[in-house]
């Protein structure tokens, strides 16, 4: 969970300025969930919408930073 959380600070950080608001404010938000479920201590923790939400961001700022759209067409 550690690294998750900082491979998704990384990212923010080299890309933050050139991602748009709305992907920024769900960056954000999901770092804070899986901070918050981090903290809980627990074995399991249920990760569910927060990792689905997490590829949505990543996949968003793939296509930013290398025109993979442009590519595959």
């Amino acid at each position: 969970m550690k690294n998750i959380v900082a491979t998704l600070q990384k990212l923010r950080d080299a890309y933050h300025s050139q991602l748009d608001a709305s992907d920024l404010d769900e960056l954000d938000a999901v770092l804070n969930e899986l901070t918050r479920l981090m903290q809980q201590r627990r074995k399991e923790i249920p990760l569910g919408d927060v990792a689905f939400r997490a590829l949505r961001v990543i996949d968003s700022t793939l296509k930013l930073v290398t025109n993979l759209t442009d590519l595959m067409k």
